[in-house]
């Protein structure tokens, strides 16, 4: 999965706003003070930030080219707020892409795709992804190939981007139980379910072409089992 931090203040909407992004394939660093976050920024080495910026009492100017001068080349910063006044306050402070809360996951993935793309012209588009005949597009989460598309969930989705994104290898558990946030003995059941409704939805949309494989112990892996065609 890829990473993110997001400064927001704890509560419904932040653990709301983690798990669309989960559900995108990132998992999050939340902090709720710009202290703490600034500590942590300076540690790093820059990456995709969210900020929400109706909190009270900060200078989001003063605080995105802080931010921006710690990494300058690596440092991609998303406004998110509520209030209609939001994306004035993110856009003129410096961010470089404003979400309206509450979000809804293919609005959240255009804008992260666009801010990413901006700062990283020559980053390739992580939003359809394939594996023979079955493409996952993860903006409109659902599975595609000739035959049809077959809607997933939000966890399903994250579940099929690690899978696909290391298609032909193997995907361990220990790396599956970050999308749940959990230590890997408590997230084994709870992948196990998603595994199982995301190999019925593979076979709806492909038949047998894909299949997802238990290797036991050690994780899963995604096969394509059609044969390339002959130029």
């Amino acid at each position: 999965m890829e990473h993110a931090v997001m400064l927001m203040a704890e509560g419904g909407a932040r653990e709301h706003f983690r798990a669309e992004l989960a559900g995108l394939g990132f998992d999050t660093t939340p902090f709720a003070s710009v202290a703490n976050l600034l500590r942590h920024w300076r540690r790093g080495d820059g990456g995709l930030l969210f900020i929400d910026v109706d909190l009270p009492g900060e200078d989001w100017p003063a605080v995105i080219a802080q931010l921006h001068e710690v990494s300058p080349r690596r440092t991609v910063v998303i406004g998110v707020g509520a209030s209609a006044p939001s994306a004035s306050v993110a856009l003129d402070a410096g961010a470089d892409e404003f979400v309206a809360m509450p979000c809804r996951a293919p609005e959240l993935a255009a804008r992260v795709q666009a801010a990413l793309r901006r700062a990283d012209p020559g980053r390739a588009a992580d939003t359809s992804l394939s594996c023979g005949p079955c493409a996952l597009d993860v903006a409109a989460r659902k599975l595609v190939a000739p035959r049809g598309s077959v809607a997933l969930t939000s966890r399903e989705t994250a579940l099929a981007r690690c899978l696909f994104q290391s298609s032909g290898g193997l995907v361990s558990r220990r790396r599956l139980a970050h999308i749940w946030e959990a230590e890997e003995d408590i997230a084994g059941r709870s992948i196990e379910q998603h595994v199982y409704q995301l190999r019925r939805k593979l076979k709806r949309c492909v038949g047998d072409a894909v299949v997802l494989r238990s290797v036991y112990a050690r994780g899963y892996q995604l096969e394509c089992l059609v044969a390339p065609r002959a130029a």
